[in-house]
Protein backbone atom coordinates (compact mmCIF):
# COMPACT_ATOMS: atom_id res chain seq x y z
CA UNK A 1 0.00 0.00 0.00
CA UNK A 2 2.94 2.29 0.76
CA UNK A 3 4.52 1.95 -2.24
CA UNK A 4 1.19 2.17 -4.05
CA UNK A 5 1.02 5.89 -2.47
CA UNK A 6 4.73 6.07 -3.51
CA UNK A 7 3.50 5.66 -6.93
CA UNK A 8 0.72 8.30 -6.88
CA UNK A 9 2.90 10.78 -5.35
CA UNK A 10 5.62 10.37 -7.89
CA UNK A 11 3.03 10.31 -11.07
CA UNK A 12 1.83 13.33 -9.34
CA UNK A 13 4.64 15.51 -9.01
CA UNK A 14 5.59 14.08 -12.62
CA UNK A 15 2.65 15.69 -13.90
CA UNK A 16 3.11 18.87 -12.24
CA UNK A 17 6.67 19.41 -13.19
CA UNK A 18 6.12 18.27 -16.83
CA UNK A 19 3.14 21.07 -16.91
CA UNK A 20 5.39 23.50 -15.82
CA UNK A 21 7.97 22.59 -18.67
CA UNK A 22 5.47 22.29 -20.99
CA UNK A 23 4.38 26.47 -19.60
CA UNK A 24 7.68 27.31 -20.61
CA UNK A 25 7.91 26.40 -23.95
CA UNK A 26 5.04 27.65 -24.56
CA UNK A 27 6.56 30.88 -23.28
CA UNK A 28 9.11 30.49 -25.13
CA UNK A 29 7.29 30.61 -28.13
CA UNK A 30 4.89 33.38 -27.05
CA UNK A 31 8.29 35.57 -26.85
CA UNK A 32 9.96 34.02 -30.08
CA UNK A 33 9.33 37.96 -31.55
CA UNK A 34 9.83 39.90 -28.80
CA UNK A 35 13.13 41.88 -29.00
CA UNK A 36 15.63 40.99 -26.00
CA UNK A 37 14.18 38.04 -24.99
CA UNK A 38 16.34 34.99 -24.38
CA UNK A 39 15.37 31.37 -24.62
CA UNK A 40 14.69 29.39 -22.04
CA UNK A 41 14.96 26.03 -21.13
CA UNK A 42 13.75 23.41 -18.14
CA UNK A 43 16.63 21.43 -16.32
CA UNK A 44 15.11 18.13 -14.62
CA UNK A 45 16.51 16.14 -12.08
CA UNK A 46 15.91 13.60 -9.67
CA UNK A 47 13.85 14.43 -6.46
CA UNK A 48 14.99 12.48 -3.26
CA UNK A 49 12.71 12.99 -0.46
CA UNK A 50 14.67 11.01 2.43
CA UNK A 51 17.92 10.61 3.72
CA UNK A 52 20.47 8.13 3.41
CA UNK A 53 19.00 5.23 1.63
CA UNK A 54 21.06 2.36 2.92
CA UNK A 55 21.22 -0.98 1.92
CA UNK A 56 17.26 -1.54 1.75
CA UNK A 57 16.24 -2.05 -1.60
CA UNK A 58 12.47 -1.07 0.09
CA UNK A 59 13.99 2.17 1.39
CA UNK A 60 15.43 2.86 -1.48
CA UNK A 61 12.55 2.50 -3.62
CA UNK A 62 10.55 4.32 -0.71
CA UNK A 63 13.52 7.61 -1.16
CA UNK A 64 12.62 8.20 -4.60
CA UNK A 65 10.49 11.33 -5.32
CA UNK A 66 10.45 11.17 -8.74
CA UNK A 67 11.43 14.17 -10.78
CA UNK A 68 11.84 17.90 -9.92
CA UNK A 69 12.64 21.29 -11.83
CA UNK A 70 16.17 21.74 -10.75
CA UNK A 71 16.15 25.26 -12.58
CA UNK A 72 15.12 26.67 -15.80
CA UNK A 73 18.39 28.23 -17.80
CA UNK A 74 18.40 31.08 -19.53
CA UNK A 75 20.22 31.09 -22.77
CA UNK A 76 23.03 33.83 -22.48
CA UNK A 77 26.76 34.77 -22.98
CA UNK A 78 27.95 37.30 -20.70
CA UNK A 79 30.93 37.98 -22.85
CA UNK A 80 28.96 38.36 -26.42
CA UNK A 81 26.75 41.26 -24.18
CA UNK A 82 29.48 42.78 -22.81
CA UNK A 83 31.02 42.98 -26.18
CA UNK A 84 28.28 44.31 -28.42
CA UNK A 85 27.81 46.96 -25.32
CA UNK A 86 31.18 48.13 -26.33
CA UNK A 87 31.07 48.45 -30.17
CA UNK A 88 27.57 49.70 -29.73
CA UNK A 89 28.62 52.40 -27.89
CA UNK A 90 31.63 52.93 -30.61
CA UNK A 91 28.76 52.94 -33.39
CA UNK A 92 26.63 55.32 -31.48
CA UNK A 93 29.35 57.92 -30.83
CA UNK A 94 30.25 57.78 -35.06
CA UNK A 95 26.89 57.80 -35.86
CA UNK A 96 26.82 61.34 -33.91
CA UNK A 97 29.70 62.48 -35.15
CA UNK A 98 28.57 61.38 -39.02
CA UNK A 99 25.69 63.33 -38.34
CA UNK A 100 27.56 66.52 -37.41
CA UNK A 101 29.67 65.94 -40.11
CA UNK A 102 26.67 66.10 -42.80
CA UNK A 103 25.54 69.53 -41.14
CA UNK A 104 29.21 70.45 -41.77
CA UNK A 105 28.82 69.48 -45.36
CA UNK A 106 25.98 71.35 -45.83
CA UNK A 107 27.62 75.01 -44.20
CA UNK A 108 30.61 74.43 -47.13
CA UNK A 109 28.79 73.30 -49.91
CA UNK A 110 30.85 76.36 -52.38
CA UNK A 111 29.41 74.56 -55.45
CA UNK A 112 27.65 76.24 -58.31
CA UNK A 113 29.97 79.20 -57.63
CA UNK A 114 28.83 80.07 -53.84
CA UNK A 115 29.68 80.59 -51.05
CA UNK A 116 33.47 82.07 -50.14
CA UNK A 117 35.66 79.91 -52.93
CA UNK A 118 33.17 82.91 -55.16
CA UNK A 119 33.62 85.24 -53.24
CA UNK A 120 37.26 85.42 -52.74
CA UNK A 121 37.52 84.34 -56.75
CA UNK A 122 35.33 88.27 -57.12
CA UNK A 123 37.63 89.84 -54.85
CA UNK A 124 40.59 89.35 -56.60
CA UNK A 125 39.14 90.00 -59.93
CA UNK A 126 38.09 93.68 -58.19
CA UNK A 127 41.66 94.23 -56.87
CA UNK A 128 42.75 93.16 -60.70
CA UNK A 129 40.62 96.17 -62.19
CA UNK A 130 41.19 98.24 -59.19
CA UNK A 131 44.93 97.42 -60.78
CA UNK A 132 43.95 98.69 -64.13
CA UNK A 133 41.95 101.74 -62.86
CA UNK A 134 43.90 102.78 -59.47
CA UNK A 135 41.94 106.37 -60.19
CA UNK A 136 38.61 104.95 -60.90
CA UNK A 137 35.57 105.83 -58.46
CA UNK A 138 33.49 102.43 -59.81
CA UNK A 139 37.02 100.26 -59.64
CA UNK A 140 37.08 101.28 -55.65
CA UNK A 141 33.60 101.20 -55.19
CA UNK A 142 33.82 97.78 -56.95
CA UNK A 143 36.79 96.46 -54.77
CA UNK A 144 34.69 97.25 -51.51
CA UNK A 145 31.56 95.90 -52.46
CA UNK A 146 33.60 92.56 -53.10
CA UNK A 147 35.52 92.71 -50.21
CA UNK A 148 32.17 93.24 -48.41
CA UNK A 149 30.90 90.27 -49.67
CA UNK A 150 34.25 88.51 -48.65
CA UNK A 151 33.33 89.41 -45.21
CA UNK A 152 29.63 88.80 -45.15
CA UNK A 153 30.56 85.61 -46.63
CA UNK A 154 33.23 84.71 -43.56
CA UNK A 155 30.36 86.19 -41.12
CA UNK A 156 27.86 83.67 -42.84
CA UNK A 157 29.48 80.82 -42.49
CA UNK A 158 30.93 81.53 -38.84
CA UNK A 159 27.02 82.02 -37.66
CA UNK A 160 26.40 78.71 -39.46
CA UNK A 161 29.14 76.78 -37.61
CA UNK A 162 28.20 78.49 -34.12
CA UNK A 163 24.29 77.07 -34.66
CA UNK A 164 25.78 73.55 -35.30
CA UNK A 165 27.61 74.02 -32.00
CA UNK A 166 24.59 75.19 -30.46
CA UNK A 167 22.39 72.68 -31.67
CA UNK A 168 24.30 70.00 -30.16
CA UNK A 169 26.18 71.69 -26.96
CA UNK A 170 24.40 75.04 -26.60
CA UNK A 171 26.66 78.09 -26.91
CA UNK A 172 28.51 77.85 -23.44
CA UNK A 173 26.47 80.54 -21.95
CA UNK A 174 22.51 80.48 -22.33
CA UNK A 175 21.15 77.53 -20.29
CA UNK A 176 17.49 77.75 -22.74
CA UNK A 177 19.93 76.74 -25.50
CA UNK A 178 22.01 74.06 -23.58
CA UNK A 179 18.10 72.80 -22.41
CA UNK A 180 16.98 72.18 -26.01
CA UNK A 181 20.46 70.94 -27.21
CA UNK A 182 20.87 67.35 -28.17
CA UNK A 183 23.11 66.55 -25.64
CA UNK A 184 20.84 67.97 -22.79
CA UNK A 185 18.22 65.22 -24.67
CA UNK A 186 20.71 62.20 -24.37
CA UNK A 187 21.75 63.16 -20.98
CA UNK A 188 18.19 63.08 -19.76
CA UNK A 189 17.60 59.81 -21.13
CA UNK A 190 20.55 58.02 -19.64
CA UNK A 191 19.75 59.80 -15.78
CA UNK A 192 15.98 58.31 -16.87
CA UNK A 193 17.96 54.69 -17.10
CA UNK A 194 19.82 54.72 -14.30
CA UNK A 195 16.88 54.55 -12.37
CA UNK A 196 15.12 51.65 -14.48
CA UNK A 197 18.22 49.70 -13.77
CA UNK A 198 18.47 50.50 -9.89
CA UNK A 199 14.64 48.85 -9.90
CA UNK A 200 15.61 46.07 -11.97
CA UNK A 201 18.73 44.66 -9.62
CA UNK A 202 16.70 45.68 -6.44
CA UNK A 203 13.91 43.24 -8.09
CA UNK A 204 16.74 40.28 -8.89
CA UNK A 205 18.11 41.12 -5.19
CA UNK A 206 14.69 39.62 -4.00
CA UNK A 207 13.79 37.12 -6.61
CA UNK A 208 14.96 33.80 -6.80
CA UNK A 209 17.47 33.05 -9.56
CA UNK A 210 16.93 30.43 -12.22
CA UNK A 211 13.06 30.96 -12.22
CA UNK A 212 11.20 32.24 -14.93
CA UNK A 213 10.92 35.82 -12.91
CA UNK A 214 14.36 35.98 -12.53
CA UNK A 215 15.27 35.08 -16.36
CA UNK A 216 12.84 37.85 -17.48
CA UNK A 217 14.33 40.26 -15.50
CA UNK A 218 18.02 39.44 -16.73
CA UNK A 219 16.29 40.30 -19.97
CA UNK A 220 15.12 43.80 -19.11
CA UNK A 221 18.40 44.32 -16.98
CA UNK A 222 20.23 43.85 -20.41
CA UNK A 223 18.00 45.83 -22.16
CA UNK A 224 18.72 48.99 -19.92
CA UNK A 225 22.15 48.29 -20.50
CA UNK A 226 21.91 48.49 -24.05
CA UNK A 227 20.20 51.74 -24.08
CA UNK A 228 22.43 52.94 -21.52
CA UNK A 229 25.69 51.81 -23.54
CA UNK A 230 24.32 53.83 -26.49
CA UNK A 231 24.31 57.34 -25.01
CA UNK A 232 28.05 56.67 -22.93
CA UNK A 233 30.39 54.26 -22.63
CA UNK A 234 29.74 51.91 -19.73
CA UNK A 235 31.73 48.92 -17.55
CA UNK A 236 29.46 46.61 -15.14
CA UNK A 237 30.28 44.06 -12.47
CA UNK A 238 27.73 41.47 -12.32
CA UNK A 239 26.64 39.87 -9.01
CA UNK A 240 26.89 35.83 -9.94
CA UNK A 241 24.31 34.97 -6.41
CA UNK A 242 21.32 37.14 -8.33
CA UNK A 243 22.80 38.64 -11.74
CA UNK A 244 22.34 42.78 -10.14
CA UNK A 245 25.08 44.62 -11.34
CA UNK A 246 27.42 47.40 -10.74
CA UNK A 247 27.29 50.33 -13.41
CA UNK A 248 30.81 52.10 -14.00
CA UNK A 249 31.53 55.49 -16.13
CA UNK A 250 35.27 55.68 -16.22
CA UNK A 251 36.09 53.79 -13.03
CA UNK A 252 33.48 55.53 -11.31
CA UNK A 253 30.40 53.84 -9.29
CA UNK A 254 27.07 55.07 -11.01
CA UNK A 255 24.31 52.31 -9.95
CA UNK A 256 25.20 50.24 -7.20
CA UNK A 257 22.68 47.22 -6.43
CA UNK A 258 19.24 48.77 -6.15
CA UNK A 259 21.04 52.17 -5.30
CA UNK A 260 22.18 54.76 -7.88
CA UNK A 261 24.74 56.50 -6.11
CA UNK A 262 26.00 58.77 -9.02
CA UNK A 263 23.94 60.50 -11.92
CA UNK A 264 25.47 63.08 -14.47
CA UNK A 265 24.32 66.68 -14.49
CA UNK A 266 25.15 69.26 -17.22
CA UNK A 267 25.84 72.40 -17.28
CA UNK A 268 26.95 75.43 -19.66
CA UNK A 269 30.65 76.22 -19.89
CA UNK A 270 29.94 80.12 -18.24
CA UNK A 271 28.05 78.12 -15.26
CA UNK A 272 30.65 75.71 -14.88
CA UNK A 273 33.71 78.26 -14.70
CA UNK A 274 30.94 80.42 -12.29
CA UNK A 275 31.04 77.23 -10.05
CA UNK A 276 34.76 76.73 -9.73
CA UNK A 277 36.25 77.81 -6.51
CA UNK A 278 37.94 80.48 -7.18
CA UNK A 279 35.80 80.99 -10.05
CA UNK A 280 37.31 80.72 -13.37
CA UNK A 281 37.03 83.77 -16.46
CA UNK A 282 34.27 82.46 -19.48
CA UNK A 283 35.46 81.99 -22.29
CA UNK A 284 39.53 83.19 -21.73
CA UNK A 285 40.44 80.62 -19.04
CA UNK A 286 38.13 77.96 -20.37
CA UNK A 287 40.77 76.55 -22.77
CA UNK A 288 42.80 74.05 -23.39
CA UNK A 289 46.79 73.96 -22.84
CA UNK A 290 47.44 75.34 -26.38
CA UNK A 291 45.04 78.02 -25.75
CA UNK A 292 41.90 76.87 -27.92
CA UNK A 293 38.17 76.64 -26.69
CA UNK A 294 37.09 73.99 -24.82
CA UNK A 295 33.39 72.02 -24.94
CA UNK A 296 30.44 74.65 -24.55
CA UNK A 297 29.06 71.98 -22.12
CA UNK A 298 30.53 70.29 -19.36
CA UNK A 299 29.48 66.72 -18.15
CA UNK A 300 29.71 65.96 -14.11
CA UNK A 301 29.07 63.17 -12.20
CA UNK A 302 27.37 63.87 -8.90
CA UNK A 303 25.38 62.45 -6.10
CA UNK A 304 22.13 63.27 -4.77
CA UNK A 305 21.04 62.88 -1.26
CA UNK A 306 17.52 62.58 0.05
CA UNK A 307 16.97 65.96 0.76
CA UNK A 308 17.75 66.84 -2.80
CA UNK A 309 21.18 68.16 -2.02
CA UNK A 310 23.98 67.69 -5.01
CA UNK A 311 27.59 66.63 -4.12
CA UNK A 312 29.82 66.60 -7.05
CA UNK A 313 31.67 63.33 -7.48
CA UNK A 314 33.76 64.15 -10.67
CA UNK A 315 33.63 67.96 -11.29
CA UNK A 316 34.32 67.35 -15.16
CA UNK A 317 33.84 64.54 -16.17
CA UNK A 318 33.95 65.18 -20.00
CA UNK A 319 37.52 63.66 -20.61
CA UNK A 320 36.10 60.34 -19.28
CA UNK A 321 33.10 60.65 -21.24
CA UNK A 322 34.53 59.38 -25.06
CA UNK A 323 31.72 57.00 -26.68
CA UNK A 324 28.14 56.62 -27.15
CA UNK A 325 25.99 59.88 -28.11
CA UNK A 326 27.26 61.52 -25.40
CA UNK A 327 30.57 61.14 -26.12
CA UNK A 328 30.38 61.81 -29.90
CA UNK A 329 28.34 64.94 -29.39
CA UNK A 330 30.54 66.69 -26.19
CA UNK A 331 33.66 66.29 -27.89
CA UNK A 332 32.24 67.32 -31.59
CA UNK A 333 34.36 70.99 -31.30
CA UNK A 334 37.16 69.44 -30.29
CA UNK A 335 40.15 71.12 -32.05
CA UNK A 336 42.79 68.29 -31.24
CA UNK A 337 41.13 65.41 -32.88
CA UNK A 338 42.09 63.97 -36.55
CA UNK A 339 39.99 64.35 -39.50
CA UNK A 340 37.66 67.26 -39.74
CA UNK A 341 34.73 68.67 -37.10
CA UNK A 342 32.74 71.99 -36.53
CA UNK A 343 35.38 73.42 -34.04
CA UNK A 344 38.05 72.58 -36.46
CA UNK A 345 36.25 74.00 -38.86
CA UNK A 346 35.91 77.83 -37.08
CA UNK A 347 39.40 77.48 -36.29
CA UNK A 348 40.52 77.09 -39.83
CA UNK A 349 37.96 79.69 -40.88
CA UNK A 350 38.94 82.11 -38.30
CA UNK A 351 42.66 81.89 -39.54
CA UNK A 352 41.52 82.30 -43.08
CA UNK A 353 39.55 85.99 -41.86
CA UNK A 354 42.81 86.97 -39.83
CA UNK A 355 45.44 85.87 -42.42
CA UNK A 356 42.74 88.31 -45.21
CA UNK A 357 43.06 91.08 -42.86
CA UNK A 358 46.14 90.69 -41.38
CA UNK A 359 47.31 90.90 -45.15
CA UNK A 360 45.46 93.51 -46.41
CA UNK A 361 45.98 96.21 -43.06
CA UNK A 362 49.88 95.78 -43.19
CA UNK A 363 49.76 96.77 -47.26
CA UNK A 364 47.24 99.55 -46.75
CA UNK A 365 49.01 101.06 -43.10
CA UNK A 366 52.49 100.48 -44.17
CA UNK A 367 54.77 103.85 -43.28
CA UNK A 368 55.99 103.82 -47.45
CA UNK A 369 52.08 103.08 -48.75
CA UNK A 370 49.94 106.00 -50.16
CA UNK A 371 46.26 107.02 -50.91
CA UNK A 372 44.78 109.56 -53.47
CA UNK A 373 44.40 112.62 -51.13
CA UNK A 374 40.44 112.13 -51.24
CA UNK A 375 40.13 116.42 -50.89
CA UNK A 376 42.63 116.59 -54.28
CA UNK A 377 42.07 113.20 -56.77
CA UNK A 378 45.29 114.76 -58.50
CA UNK A 379 47.32 114.62 -55.76
CA UNK A 380 49.48 111.19 -54.10
CA UNK A 381 49.30 111.25 -49.43
CA UNK A 382 50.33 109.05 -47.21
CA UNK A 383 48.03 106.19 -45.53
CA UNK A 384 47.21 107.08 -42.21
CA UNK A 385 48.39 103.93 -40.28
CA UNK A 386 45.21 103.48 -38.46
CA UNK A 387 43.35 102.95 -42.44
CA UNK A 388 42.55 99.51 -42.23
CA UNK A 389 40.52 98.13 -44.79
CA UNK A 390 39.40 95.15 -42.99
CA UNK A 391 38.28 95.52 -39.08
CA UNK A 392 37.50 99.10 -37.26
CA UNK A 393 39.28 100.64 -34.08
CA UNK A 394 37.90 99.94 -30.75
CA UNK A 395 38.84 101.25 -27.12
CA UNK A 396 41.97 99.54 -26.10
CA UNK A 397 40.61 98.17 -22.19
CA UNK A 398 42.92 97.98 -19.72
CA UNK A 399 43.05 94.01 -18.44
CA UNK A 400 42.85 94.84 -14.42
CA UNK A 401 40.30 97.65 -14.41
CA UNK A 402 38.32 97.11 -17.59
CA UNK A 403 38.65 100.59 -18.28
CA UNK A 404 39.52 102.39 -21.46
CA UNK A 405 43.54 103.02 -21.34
CA UNK A 406 44.45 106.94 -21.27
CA UNK A 407 47.73 107.88 -23.37
CA UNK A 408 50.14 109.39 -20.58
CA UNK A 409 51.40 112.00 -22.71
CA UNK A 410 48.32 113.59 -24.47
CA UNK A 411 45.51 112.27 -21.94
CA UNK A 412 43.73 110.97 -25.13
CA UNK A 413 41.70 107.70 -24.97
CA UNK A 414 43.60 104.89 -27.02
CA UNK A 415 42.24 103.06 -29.04
CA UNK A 416 43.51 99.71 -31.14
CA UNK A 417 42.21 97.50 -34.24
CA UNK A 418 39.55 94.73 -32.64
CA UNK A 419 40.44 91.15 -32.58
CA UNK A 420 39.52 89.49 -36.45
CA UNK A 421 37.32 86.61 -36.39
CA UNK A 422 35.42 85.49 -39.22
CA UNK A 423 32.59 85.94 -37.20
CA UNK A 424 33.48 89.81 -36.73
CA UNK A 425 35.56 90.31 -39.92
CA UNK A 426 34.04 93.32 -42.17
CA UNK A 427 35.13 96.41 -44.33
CA UNK A 428 36.55 99.47 -42.47
CA UNK A 429 33.79 102.08 -41.65
CA UNK A 430 35.92 104.71 -42.94
CA UNK A 431 36.38 103.06 -46.51
CA UNK A 432 32.57 103.19 -46.72
CA UNK A 433 31.75 106.96 -47.06
CA UNK A 434 31.79 108.92 -50.34
CA UNK A 435 36.00 110.11 -49.29
CA UNK A 436 36.64 107.04 -47.87
CA UNK A 437 37.09 104.98 -51.22
CA UNK A 438 39.86 106.85 -51.59
CA UNK A 439 42.00 105.70 -48.71
CA UNK A 440 42.86 102.84 -50.15
CA UNK A 441 46.78 103.00 -51.19
CA UNK A 442 47.55 102.88 -54.34
CA UNK A 443 51.01 103.57 -54.68
CA UNK A 444 54.08 102.14 -52.52
CA UNK A 445 57.35 103.88 -52.67
CA UNK A 446 60.71 102.06 -51.25
CA UNK A 447 61.66 105.57 -49.65
CA UNK A 448 59.04 108.00 -48.69
CA UNK A 449 60.91 110.59 -47.01
CA UNK A 450 62.00 111.61 -50.17
CA UNK A 451 59.19 112.40 -51.25
CA UNK A 452 57.67 115.82 -49.66
CA UNK A 453 55.65 117.09 -50.94
CA UNK A 454 53.32 114.43 -52.08
CA UNK A 455 53.37 113.67 -55.88
CA UNK A 456 51.08 114.32 -58.42
CA UNK A 457 48.87 111.15 -59.25
CA UNK A 458 49.70 109.50 -62.19
CA UNK A 459 48.90 106.17 -62.90
CA UNK A 460 51.71 105.45 -65.48
CA UNK A 461 53.98 107.26 -63.62
CA UNK A 462 53.50 105.10 -60.15
CA UNK A 463 53.85 101.68 -62.92
CA UNK A 464 55.09 98.63 -60.89
CA UNK A 465 55.59 100.99 -57.86
CA UNK A 466 51.29 100.47 -57.35
CA UNK A 467 50.50 98.93 -53.70
CA UNK A 468 47.25 97.41 -55.47
CA UNK A 469 50.07 94.96 -57.40
CA UNK A 470 51.37 94.36 -53.91
CA UNK A 471 47.17 93.37 -53.31
CA UNK A 472 47.36 91.08 -56.27
CA UNK A 473 50.65 89.31 -54.90
CA UNK A 474 48.53 88.10 -51.71
CA UNK A 475 46.40 85.50 -54.26
CA UNK A 476 49.67 83.39 -53.86
CA UNK A 477 51.46 84.44 -51.33
CA UNK A 478 52.32 81.45 -48.73
CA UNK A 479 51.73 82.19 -45.36
CA UNK A 480 53.36 80.55 -42.30
CA UNK A 481 49.97 80.32 -39.96
CA UNK A 482 48.22 78.93 -43.03
CA UNK A 483 50.48 75.53 -43.15
CA UNK A 484 52.74 78.00 -46.14
CA UNK A 485 49.46 78.10 -48.43
CA UNK A 486 48.12 80.86 -50.33
CA UNK A 487 44.56 81.93 -49.13
CA UNK A 488 42.63 80.27 -51.58
CA UNK A 489 44.42 76.79 -51.53
CA UNK A 490 44.09 76.85 -47.40
CA UNK A 491 39.95 77.13 -47.94
CA UNK A 492 40.29 74.72 -51.02
CA UNK A 493 42.09 72.16 -48.38
CA UNK A 494 39.69 72.97 -45.81
CA UNK A 495 36.34 71.96 -48.00
CA UNK A 496 38.45 68.79 -49.20
CA UNK A 497 39.13 67.86 -45.44
CA UNK A 498 35.35 68.39 -44.67
CA UNK A 499 34.17 66.01 -47.95
CA UNK A 500 36.97 63.55 -46.96
CA UNK A 501 36.03 63.37 -43.25
CA UNK A 502 32.45 62.84 -43.89
CA UNK A 503 33.35 60.06 -46.18
CA UNK A 504 35.93 58.74 -43.71
CA UNK A 505 33.34 58.61 -40.71
CA UNK A 506 30.91 57.29 -42.96
CA UNK A 507 33.00 54.47 -44.16
CA UNK A 508 33.39 54.15 -39.69
CA UNK A 509 29.62 53.75 -39.32
CA UNK A 510 29.44 51.56 -42.04
CA UNK A 511 32.03 49.11 -40.98
CA UNK A 512 31.42 49.69 -36.90
CA UNK A 513 27.18 48.74 -38.17
CA UNK A 514 28.53 45.73 -39.48
CA UNK A 515 30.54 44.56 -36.60
CA UNK A 516 27.64 45.41 -34.02
CA UNK A 517 25.19 43.53 -36.35
CA UNK A 518 27.36 40.86 -36.72
CA UNK A 519 27.81 40.61 -32.59
CA UNK A 520 24.09 41.13 -32.56
CA UNK A 521 23.95 38.07 -34.91
CA UNK A 522 26.00 35.75 -32.73
CA UNK A 523 24.11 36.85 -29.73
CA UNK A 524 20.53 35.90 -31.26
CA UNK A 525 22.38 32.68 -32.85
CA UNK A 526 22.73 31.61 -28.98
CA UNK A 527 19.80 33.60 -26.98
CA UNK A 528 16.97 33.01 -30.34
CA UNK A 529 13.78 30.69 -29.71
CA UNK A 530 14.19 28.00 -32.48
CA UNK A 531 10.49 26.62 -33.38
CA UNK A 532 11.63 23.51 -34.29
CA UNK A 533 13.52 23.10 -30.70
CA UNK A 534 10.41 24.34 -28.77
CA UNK A 535 8.31 21.79 -30.91
CA UNK A 536 10.76 18.55 -30.02
CA UNK A 537 10.75 19.72 -26.25
CA UNK A 538 6.86 20.39 -26.46
CA UNK A 539 6.32 16.64 -27.74
CA UNK A 540 8.64 15.34 -24.93
CA UNK A 541 6.96 16.61 -22.17
CA UNK A 542 3.54 16.12 -23.39
CA UNK A 543 4.80 12.54 -23.62
CA UNK A 544 6.06 12.37 -20.31
CA UNK A 545 2.60 14.15 -18.85
CA UNK A 546 0.23 11.80 -20.73
CA UNK A 547 2.53 8.70 -18.98
CA UNK A 548 2.74 9.93 -15.92
CA UNK A 549 -0.93 10.52 -16.40
CA UNK A 550 -1.60 7.04 -17.39
CA UNK A 551 0.68 5.96 -14.23
CA UNK A 552 -1.38 8.27 -11.97
CA UNK A 553 -4.91 6.65 -13.56
CA UNK A 554 -3.72 3.23 -12.96
CA UNK A 555 -2.59 3.60 -9.53
CA UNK A 556 -5.77 5.15 -8.55
CA UNK A 557 -7.69 2.29 -10.14
CA UNK A 558 -5.51 0.12 -8.20
CA UNK A 559 -6.06 1.98 -4.99
CA UNK A 560 -9.43 1.62 -5.53
CA UNK A 561 -9.71 -1.91 -5.88
CA UNK A 562 -7.68 -2.08 -3.05
CA UNK A 563 -9.89 -0.28 -0.77
CA UNK A 564 -13.16 -1.77 -2.20
CA UNK A 565 -12.11 -5.39 -1.38
CA UNK A 566 -10.96 -3.92 2.05
CA UNK A 567 -14.23 -2.77 2.34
Amino acid sequence: MVSLFNALNISSNALTVNESAISVVSHNVANMNTEGYSKQKVNLATRNIAGAIGDSTEAQVRANGGVMIANIMRYNNSYLNNYYRDQLSVLKGYEAELEGLGDLADVFNDLEGTGITAALENFYKAINNLNEYPASSTARVNFIESAKTLTANLNSKSAQLKELTSKALGDGESRELLETSKIYNAYSVFNDKLEELAEVNKALQITQTGTLQANNLLDQRDMILNDIAQSVDINIEENPQNGSVTLYIGGQEIVKGAEVVGELSIQTAKEFCQSQNPPISYPDEWVTAEGKPREAAVISIVSRSNDGTITPIVADANSIIRGGSLGGLLHSTDTDIDGMNPGKAMDALNSVAVTIANLFNKLNTDEDAYCINPNDTTKLMKTNPDNYIFGNLVPKLDPNTNQQVIDPVTGDPVYELEKITAANISVNSNLLTDKGIWNIACAHFDNPNNLDPPPTFNENAIGNAQNVVLMLGTRNAKVAELGNMSVEDFYTGLLGKVAASGSNMDTLVETQTSVVDSIHNKILSNNSVDINEELVDLVKYQTAYSAAAKVFTTCNSCLDTLMALGG
